[in-house]
């Protein structure tokens, strides 16, 4: 049950509140890739305080904020090239969150060692 409610701070963070420029531009500016990653951060940190001790709920936002922006980083790169042929713009918008899934799940199964790393 937990995890299913990262998935929707995951959800919130990474569409929600993602801004149309922020979408678009995240591909070639770092700004707009950092002002991403930072409103997925915060909506993160925000369920994970009410779900995790705090020393877990910090550990567990860094890493998933880190991890996220490196998988943006590349995928959107490939998503702003492949956008107008579909056949391979969704597979790798799948991808995409298939890897920020795996990671969120990966870093909440090894959460309680996290701490070890404060």
């Amino acid at each position: 049950m937990i995890f299913s409610l990262i998935l929707i701070a995951h959800w919130g963070g990474d569409f929600v509140f993602q801004t149309s420029k922020m979408a678009i531009r995240k591909s070639y500016k770092l700004k707009w890739l950092l002002l991403h990653v930072l409103a997925y951060t915060t909506v993160l940190l925000v369920f994970s305080l009410f779900l995790f001790s705090l020393k877990i709920a910090i550990m567990y936002t860094l890493i998933n904020a880190i991890l996220h922006g490196v998988t943006d980083f590349f995928t959107s790169k490939l998503t702003t090239k492949y956008r107008k042929t579909p056949r391979v713009f969704y597979p790798i918008l799948g991808l995409d969150q298939l890897i920020h899934t795996i990671t969120l799940y990966l870093t909440f199964i090894h959460k309680d060692s996290l701490v070890l790393f404060l």
